[in-house]
This record gives C-alpha cells, structure tokens and sequence, in this order.
C-alpha cells in the first residue's frame, strides 16, 4: 500500500522543490509581500466593488446619453410637425384665395355675358343649308 503512494509524494515533493527553487531564484525585493487568505479576499472584494462602482457610472452616462439623444429626436419632431401644420396651413389659404379669385373671375365673367341668350331657333333658320346629317358630323369628328 505504501508503495502505489509513493509515486504520488515524489510528485508532490518535486513539485514543492520546483515552486521553491523558482521563488528563491527571484531577488528579495522582487518577490511580493506575503498575503494571507483574510486579506487577498477583502482586496479582491474592493477591487470588485470598484469594478462594479466604474460599471454602475458608466451605465448611468450611457443612460444620461440615450435620454439626452432621444429627447433631441422628440424635439425635432415636434419641430417637424409644426412646420408640416404651418406647410398644410399655407396651402389651404392659398387655396382658399384661389378659389376666392376664380370664383370673383367668374362672377365678373357672368357679368359680361348678355342677360339672355341667342335664340336657337333663329341660328338654325339662318343656317339650313349648312346642316349636315348625323353620319357626316361623326365623320367630322374623328
């Protein structure tokens, strides 16, 4: 039994030799202070909770960032819709005085126009020998 530990404590101690020939090939002041257990935890906890305090900011700029952009896209926006109101509000005054002067132009136009009209029945009288029958007037036509 002692002889299938064996291979394993000659490991073990090569391994231990090995670890302290290479701390003792490094000068004094090279080597790093000793640190026990209770201490390397409580550094790991600061470092993490710096790590964590530099995350918790960042978040916040980048949140800071997002609200800033999108209150800049909201306000755009609303610039935008008023210009489109003040666009589609000048159109239809436009189109109302259009419609306004078309309207006077065609008052003024009825105006001039004589009170009754041209009686058809003289014109056809008049004009008897210039009728054409219905087959020549479509040939006309075209």
């Amino acid at each position: 039994m002692s002889n299938a530990k064996e291979p394993r404590r000659k490991l073990l101690a090569d391994k231990v030799s090995l670890s302290r020939a290479l701390r003792l090939s490094v000068p004094a002041e090279a080597r790093p202070a000793p640190v026990n257990r209770r201490d390397w935890l409580q550094q790991r906890k600061e470092k993490l909770q710096a790590a964590r305090a530099i995350a918790r900011q960042r978040r916040e700029l980048l949140r800071a960032e997002i609200l800033s952009v999108a209150q800049d896209v909201a306000r755009e926006e609303r610039v935008a819709a008023r210009l489109e109101a003040d666009r589609l509000k000048a159109e239809a005054r436009t189109d109302r005085t259009n419609a306004r002067e078309d309207a006077r132009a065609a008052a003024t136009f009825e105006h001039g126009q004589s009170r009754r009209p041209a009686s058809k029945r003289k014109t056809l009288s008049k004009e008897t020998s210039k009728l054409v029958s219905y087959a020549d007037l479509l040939r006309m036509r075209d």
